[in-house]
């Protein structure tokens, strides 16, 4: 099936005000040049100062030193996101190592569990999707201690982006560069809840006056803070290479992590009033199957991710430039769930032993034909007393009062199983060519991968329900196999004007996505989503006056576009697919900013249409989990939505080591609704009402000092509360969390220290009871309490 999405809507303000910043731009040029970061690549530095992005038409930042000198280094990389203006990252972890928990907002996009609407890229490639049901987030792909920073584009990245999932914004996580000169760095780090982490790495140095190069690996080990009895671990290697030739800059990257996380449960507001420490998993066992589904280490995620790339960029030093990139990366994967009884799906007939308890052999697809949840001594299936109302919350199905003696309880283990592998290659083109006082540059490039993927999901009885979690390794029940097909094209063209202090830049890009799934095993047959953008029209201006030394007014516009999800495909038929509509947006942004040490500021003002939105719905929310779905929940269009707001951030530096920082953001995203009443009240949409989990108002403030020997700062986030669901009858409290690090030269204290540094990073330091990100409807994650860890570095 073809399916050409209609060009998004442009709005008439986008309209109007590109003429209008061209012509005020054009109005008393000098003979000063600006440079266009879209053209040329800016490191962003400033270990001192909030980066503030120079000369792009859109917002942008960069994590400063002083944030990642704030995490912990057991820390995941997405934590480091937190005191960058617009982004929320919430984690139900201390430690960042619970996937299943994490959530980034920015400007009222997510990326989730289950929604993917921000881009996010390694070393500006993409990550493949950032879903949990197969996807990896970037701590999958960087150790904390090998990244350098993280380029934020809240709304409108730049064009040559590789992400189809950036409907508000991009992420691009930075992998640090090798040292010129050789060193080997240890670091040790140990932490409350059992955290330990051991990190090497090497860098050779400059070798042969052209190349440099680094090794790294790590392994960390932490228990959950609720009851510890979960145990998540992350292994970690890491290398990176950088030949610089006369033209020719060589460089690659190659990862691979291994990472177990047992997960955390949500709450809903009225059980974390009254349990605001417990988050509905427990660590023991009681041989009720009912009780025992809730047991930590049975919902689990593991995830064994390898990625790597080699780039050859190419600088004739005459205006022309070119970069190509080849990039492969695999996944193996596994969910975890325990599911309450055994599904039956073989007819053996009344008082005769099950199957599926006594093992043996493998059903290949079907259907179920009832529940098991216990067994006589026979094995024959146990039945119910008629009547019986259960016991202690406990339905009467699953409450073993209400069946014989002697009865046994039964349970699944349910494995998803995900096999990913992708492969890809970039090319981009640049040249810059001068027309008398006009500079002007050319980009164009294209991106290429293919994306095979399985997803297989299978039934397995344990084995000694209320003992331990042990299970018969054949599965009693192979529900499905999937097999995805992906194969995917992007194209862009972009011009860039440069005239004295006045630049501008329209560009178009357009993706081209074939998707398919075919039902190895299972009901259903193959389906496909042949699906194209229009091409997606980019523009924007920036205005440096002269008067104002380091200052820069900027406006764009951008049209983003998400392809439909592989998660779709995988629980829809062909007419289901049909109903489902790929999600647009459209971008406009009008802000100024400063950079002129020690002075730093900016202000942005955006506005955001986002059509067709798809949403996750788990299937929990009516009846509990469904571990019978072929899915978790469905995917809806449920409309739009419509978010407008302010972001704006400050800094500034004093000559004795001192630096603050602040930044702010309003925001407020309203659901537009489908457009048929009817529709959005059975999905629970009242159009007007404020997006769940959006928070209005967030500030972020810091405060950061650097002596000679000692390093030490302080951040506090204020999260404002958030609707917990549609209908906005219930709202998230809000939140203010601080966080604070100090750190030590010991080389004061001997000469034989040089090169040792100690510190301790303290977050969640008032231990502020709170929840963090939402789980689906009137339910969320609880926020980690205060989390002290302690690290050791030594450089030879």
């Amino acid at each position: 099936m073809s399916r050409t999405q209609p060009l998004p809507r442009v709005s008439l303000l986008a309209l109007l005000l590109v003429p209008a910043m061209a012509a005020y731009a054009n109005d008393g040029m000098d003979t000063a040049p600006a440079t266009d970061a879209s053209t040329t690549s800016a490191a962003a530095t400033l270990d001192q100062v909030q980066v503030i992005g120079k000369a792009t038409s859109y917002a942008k930042t960069t994590v400063r030193q002083e944030t990642l000198a704030r995490q912990p280094v057991l820390g995941s990389v997405n934590g480091v996101l937190n005191e960058s203006p617009g982004v929320v990252v919430t984690e139900g972890d201390p430690y960042g190592t619970s996937v299943w928990t994490t959530q980034i907002n920015i400007r009222g996009f997510v990326t989730g569990r289950d929604t993917q609407q921000i881009g996010t890229t390694i070393d500006g490639l993409p990550n493949g999707g950032s879903s949990y049901g197969g996807g990896s987030l970037a701590n999958r792909y960087i150790d904390t201690l090998d990244l350098e920073t993280v380029e934020i584009s809240q709304g409108t990245a730049d064009i040559s982006s590789r992400s189809n999932e950036a409907l508000g914004g991009t992420l691009n996580f930075l992998t640090s560069d090798p040292l010129d000169a050789q060193r080997v760095r240890f670091v040790v780090g140990a932490g409350q809840h059992e955290a330990s982490k051991y990190y090497v790495r090497y860098d050779t140095g400059l070798l042969n006056n052209h190349t440099r190069a680094w090794v790294s690996a790590s392994s960390a080990r932490n228990v959950d803070w609720s009851d510890g009895s979960g145990q998540a671990k992350s292994d970690h290697l890491a290398g990176k290479f950088v030949t610089e030739l006369d033209r020719w800059t060589l460089s690659g990257y190659l990862s691979y992590n291994d990472a177990v996380e047992p997960e955390y449960g949500s709450v809903s507001l009225a059980q974390f009033a009254s349990r605001p420490d417990q988050d509905n998993l427990v660590g023991t066992l009681t041989g009720i199957p009912y009780l025992d589904q809730n047991f930590r280490s049975g919902s689990a995620a593991l995830r064994q991710n390898t990625f790597g790339y080699l780039r050859g960029a190419f600088d004739a030093d005459n205006g022309f430039k070119a970069t190509v990139t080849a990039y492969g990366h695999t996944m193996d994967g596994r969910g975890d769930w325990l599911p309450p009884y055994l599904v039956d799906v073989t007819a053996d007939g009344a008082g005769n032993p099950e199957s599926e308890y006594t093992g043996g052999s493998t059903v290949f697809g079907g259907g179920p034909l009832g529940n098991i949840y216990y067994v006589n001594p026979d094995l024959s299936a146990a039945q119910a007393s008629a009547g019986c109302i259960g016991q202690a919350g406990i339905p009467a199905q699953y409450a073993p009062n209400c069946y014989p003696n002697g009865a046994a309880g039964a349970m699944s283990y349910r494995h998803t199983h995900y096999d990913n592998e992708r492969y890809g290659l970039t090319a981009d083109l640049e040249w810059t060519r001068a027309f008398g006082r006009i500079e002007n540059t050319v980009r164009g490039g294209l991106w290429l991968e293919q994306f095979d993927r399985t997803v297989t999901r299978d039934w397995h009885r344990l084995l000694n329900v209320g003992t331990d979690i042990s299970f018969d390794a054949r599965p009693y029940w192979v529900q499905f196999a999937d097999a995805y097909e992906a194969d995917e094209q992007m194209y862009y063209i972009e011009d860039v004007m440069r005239l004295d202090r006045f630049t501008a830049r329209l560009g178009l890009k357009q993706f081209v996505l074939d998707q398919s799934r075919n039902r190895v095993i299972g009901a259903s047959g193959k389906v496909r989503s042949d699906t194209s953008s229009d091409p997606l029209f980019s523009a924007g201006v920036t205005y440096a006056p002269e008067a104002m030394q380091g200052g820069e007014f900027f406006a764009g516009f951008s049209q983003n576009f998400r392809a439909i999800p592989q998660g779709v495909l995988g629980g829809s038929n062909q007419a289901e697919l049909a109903r489902v509509e790929p999600e647009t947006a459209d971008n406009l942004e009008l802000g100024f900013r400063l950079n002129q040490w020690p002075l730093t500021a900016s202000v942005t003002l955006y506005n955001i249409k986002f059509d067709n939105r798809i949403e996750f719905l788990p299937a929990n929310l009516v009846s509990g989990i469904d571990y019978l779905g072929q899915v978790d929940g469905v995917y809806e269009n449920v409309g739009g939505v419509e978010s407008h707001g302010v972001e704006a951030a400050f800094g500034y530096g004093w000559d004795n080591g001192w630096r603050v920082n602040a930044a702010y953001t309003l925001n407020q995203s309203e659901y537009v609704g489908s457009g048929d009443a009817a529709r959005d009240a059975a999905l629970g949409i009242a159009v007007g009402n404020a997006v769940m989990g959006q928070a209005e108002h967030i500030l972020v403030a810091s405060a950061d000092w650097q002596g000679e020997s000692v390093t030490a700062g302080i951040s506090g986030r204020y999260l404002g509360a958030r609707q917990i669901n549609r209908a906005n009858s219930a709202e998230l409290p809000s939140a203010t969390v601080f966080n604070a690090n100090i750190g030590f030269e010991l080389a004061d204290l001997s000469p034989r220290l040089k090169g040792v540094k100690a510190g301790l990073v303290i977050s969640n330091l008032t231990d502020k009871r709170y929840l963090a990100g939402l789980d689906g409807e009137n339910a969320a994650f609880i926020g980690a309490p205060r989390t002290a860890s302690f690290q050791l570095t030594v450089d030879l």
